[in-house]
């Protein structure tokens, strides 16, 4: 999709860092995954690549992150190259390119990196605990026959019709928890005719109304990119963009809101009951929600601190050999 490379492909999550540039989506013949402890090193070697499949007019998908990229894919080229330095996947399919990961000093700051990374990951998980409780709070009041008929008339004001098959769901991110905040770039809406935002501040209801006309578009025969939230990933598409409506559906939530024009705003409040009794309960776990996050916040602050820590180390590999090797290997130079 032209829109690839608008969307982030990892995050932190409660669960870890979770990357979808290991999914079967991104299947190539030639897989590779780098690892080292030098992250300015790693990100020369998808750049230099980036450069080459352009030169080449390839196809080059970027598994952007908050701070760099996970790695590179390419469907013309047959190629995925992952970051698998702190990520575990199944690598039977992988050949392994090695950096520096025998560096003398690097002890003491891994382990400082991984309790950041833990600690991030803690404080996460008490945010969704939150987020999750604020959000069942407010079903309860969700006038859903009301909610229904509303996703319905969006799916028709769409004007998708019947293709006779199954469409297909592309997952992504377009919202990435970063050191300086929750980090929102809607640049793929820019793709989409009509918008509608949905005001929702604990995404309750808006996520019953986009799950909907997700699976109507699904139903009808068309490919829809499903954005997911960090904090849930497991409970699925939190925006939606259907690309060949040129339409798409963004929930202003109280931690992402986005001026989206042009677009069409409906508030939640219309199709909910009346939940004055769960008000203050909830404005109380708003306060504690923002006070955690930004112990999340610190947390990253420190992995990037170790990150540039690795970084100052001197090479004790010829690293430059490594990369010409490997673009050989690549048959790109």
């Amino acid at each position: 999709m032209m829109t690839d490379n608008c969307f982030f492909y990892g995050t932190y999550t409660p669960e870890g860092y979770f990357t979808l540039a290991t999914k079967p989506t991104f299947s190539a013949d030639r897989n590779f995954v780098i690892k080292g402890y030098r992250p300015s090193v790693k990100q020369k070697i998808f750049d230099t690549i980036r450069t080459e499949l352009k030169k080449r007019g390839e196809t080059c998908t970027v598994f952007r992150t908050d701070c760099g990229c996970d790695g590179l894919y390419s469907s013309d080229e047959g190629l995925r190259i992952i970051d698998g330095t702190y990520i575990t996947f199944d690598e039977t399919d992988y050949e392994q390119i090695i950096l520096d990961t025998d560096i003398i000093g690097t002890e003491p700051i891994l382990i400082g990196r991984n309790d950041a990374v833990q600690r991030a990951v803690r404080f996460l998980s008490a945010c969704r605990c939150i987020n999750n409780d604020m959000a069942r709070l407010e079903a309860k009041n969700i006038d859903t026959a009301k909610a229904n008929r509303y996703a319905a008339r969006l799916w028709s004001q769409a004007g998708g019709i019947m293709k006779g098959c199954i469409g297909t769901e592309h997952k992504r991110f377009i919202t990435c928890i970063t050191s300086d905040g929750v980090e929102l770039d809607t640049a793929a809406f820019g793709m989409c005719e009509r918008v509608t935002v949905i005001s929702d501040r604990t995404g309750a209801c808006a996520r019953h109304i986009t799950d909907r006309v997700r699976r109507y578009a699904l139903s009808a025969g068309y490919d829809v990119i499903s954005c997911l939230c960090p904090l849930n990933v497991e409970l699925g598409a939190e925006h939606i963009i259907i690309p060949d409506l040129r339409y798409g559906i963004f929930v202003n939530k109280y931690h992402h809101k986005a001026d989206l024009y042009p677009c069409r705003k409906t508030f939640s409040e219309r199709f909910m009951t009346d939940g004055t009794d769960n008000k203050n309960r909830i404005d109380f776990s708003f306060k504690a929600y923002k006070r955690l996050m930004q112990e999340v916040f610190s947390s990253l602050e420190t992995v990037e601190y170790c990150d540039s820590e690795l970084d100052k180390i001197p090479n004790r590999n010829n690293n430059e050999e490594i990369i010409g090797n490997f673009m050989k290997t690549l048959f790109l130079c």
